[in-house]
């Protein structure tokens, strides 16, 4: 399992902006990863989902928290070593979805990143 912590995550607008403008982007059915290799010694993450499609703050809060939950599961046994990155989650579907759904959607992302980085 994966630990995150205020250290691995990402809260720098100048960083956030960066992974953006700079970085790759891998896409799943209902999320996409954002991601560029850092200068730092951490995997920093950080997860966005978007006020147009779900407008009450609860729904969005619930939706991060199954990111979370689904790469802090998944990102230990997938990723491994892989450090010094910056990833940045962002949910675009416009239903609420279950626990299982979001998770699928990760660690396909997960195992998609793996792929492009190991090769």
């Amino acid at each position: 399992m994966f630990h995150l912590s205020k250290n691995n995550s990402l809260k720098n607008t100048s960083d956030i902006d960066a992974v953006f403008k700079s970085g790759q982007k891998i896409s799943s059915e209902l999320i996409s990863l954002y991601y560029v290799e850092s200068s730092g010694k951490t995997l920093k993450t950080a997860f966005s989902v978007g006020k147009k499609s779900h407008s009450l703050a609860s729904t969005r809060n619930k939706l991060k928290r199954l990111m979370k939950e689904a790469f802090r599961l998944n990102a230990g046994g997938i990723l491994g070593d892989v450090v010094n990155y910056d990833f940045v989650f962002v949910y675009f579907g416009s239903d609420k979805v279950s626990f299982v759904q979001v998770e699928e959607c990760v660690k396909s992302l997960l195992l998609s990143f793996r792929k492009k980085v190991l090769s």
